[in-house]
């Protein structure tokens, strides 16, 4: 738990005071390219402002800004083309830096400059800013980067809308949580965690609102409630993995108790993904943040499979229970169960494929600056996945009436 509380002053320390105003203070050597932003969303009238010192002064670093369309070239067009002399292994060889951007400045030893943005330069469109260093000359950049939209908009034009939607989103989460909780409460610890993981989206919503609310109106992102969000996101996240893990197991449906060996699976797999969860958070290089994530994406579907191979199992169980069970109450209970399970089948199919449909909505049908759009789709989808088993698993749940009827015309015989 120390090393815990350690990261965690550690990332409040790292991202404490970061802002739209970026702070730039980065080393690169060997490298032809370094990101300062990317796929930004800017007005027509909105400035971008660089302020840069270069501690190693190089003749062939450049700071370049590119609409989306120039870094889609960028992209499709060989870098490495010019010709050296005397001839050089294509590792080592020149970056074709001619190539058309918005504007570019040549980084020496200082560069000092603004953009801003019209209809001839690009218009309303993302822009990426990137140093260049045509021959990997070592740098070490220092300085300041403002992207600024018009009428002193501190966010991106995709995320303009953003805050309205997490809080109608929020909302939403947190007054089906109030409305369900009487049906819930005291009625078992399996439909307490369902109702708390519907709780703390709602939570995590809010707080991600208050960030963009906070970053709009100073153009400051506010360490703590960054942190906050993000953290308590990932405890959100490994909760509603234990509760598909759970159900899947037959806890508090099938039987009580779980095993030793499957206690310490889902123990295990929770502090791992916990551990990955901060130092994603905490992470500040790109392919550091990946490799968390990518890490974190692996242990997930490993419990995914687990998910997937007890589910079928408890379904073939109870299958074989019914066919061997009397015409009672009882097997009306079994039907119910049977019933919860197939619902669970199909929910647990639509939370594994959802992501792939969402991001292919994204990128073909969504508009690049209505990320609100996306949000509301891809929480609206888990919404519907938490109310679906909190009404599949509800407590006290009415017998079948064909087994009620049996039961009577069994005591009429009697009589």
């Amino acid at each position: 738990m120390r090393q815990v509380f350690q990261a965690c002053l550690l990332l409040a320390c790292l991202r404490y005071g970061e802002a739209i105003l970026k702070e730039v203070d980065f080393q690169m050597e060997n490298h032809f390219v370094f990101f300062l932003e990317m796929d930004y969303g800017l007005d027509v009238g909105a400035t971008i402002t660089v302020d840069l010192v270069n501690r190693k002064p190089a003749n062939d670093t450049y700071v370049m800004i590119l609409s989306h369309g120039q870094w889609l070239a960028w992209r499709e067009t060989e870098l490495v083309t010019l010709k050296s002399d005397p001839e050089q292994p294509e590792s080592r060889s020149p970056l074709n830096a001619y190539l058309v951007s918005c504007w570019r400045g040549l980084l020496t030893d200082k560069l000092q400059g603004t953009f801003q943005v019209e209809e001839q330069t690009g218009g309303r469109n993302r822009y990426t800013v990137i140093l260049v260093s045509a021959l990997k000359s070592p740098v070490e950049v220092k300085g300041s980067l403002s992207l600024v939209n018009p009428g002193g908009q501190e966010l991106s034009l995709q995320d303009r809308d953003v805050p309205k939607a997490l809080m109608c989103l929020g909302i939403l989460f947190i007054v089906s949580t109030l409305a369900l909780l009487p049906l819930v409460v005291r009625k078992g610890a399996l439909q307490a965690l369902l109702v708390v993981v519907l709780a703390l989206r709602g939570v995590v919503l809010m707080l991600r609102w208050l960030d963009l609310r906070l970053v709009a109106a100073t153009g400051t992102e506010p360490g703590l409630v960054s942190i906050s969000w993000a953290l308590l996101a990932k405890v959100q996240n490994i909760l509603e993995l234990m509760m598909f893990l759970l159900i899947s197991l037959g806890w508090k449906v099938l039987r009580n108790q779980l095993d030793v060996s499957e206690i310490r699976f889902a123990v295990a797999i929770s502090i791992i993904s916990f551990y990955l969860g901060i130092f994603q958070v905490a992470c500040t290089t790109p392919s550091t943040c990946s490799g968390y994530q990518l890490s974190r994406y692996i242990l997930h579907s490993l419990c995914y499979l687990v998910v997937i191979v007890a589910m079928n199992f408890n379904l073939q169980k109870l299958v074989s229970a019914i066919a061997d069970a009397p015409a009672s109450q009882e097997s009306g209970k079994l039907y119910k169960k049977l019933y919860a399970y197939h619902l669970f089948r199909w929910v647990f199919l639509m939370f594994i494929i959802a992501p792939t449909v969402e991001l292919f909505l994204k990128v073909t049908i969504i508009p690049w600056d209505a990320q609100w759009l996306f949000l509301v789709l891809k929480e609206m989808r888990g919404w519907v996945i938490y109310v679906l088993l909190i009404h599949a698993y509800r407590p006290d749940q009415a017998p079948l009436r064909v087994f009620e009827l049996t039961d009577r015309d069994a005591s009429s015989d009697r009589d």
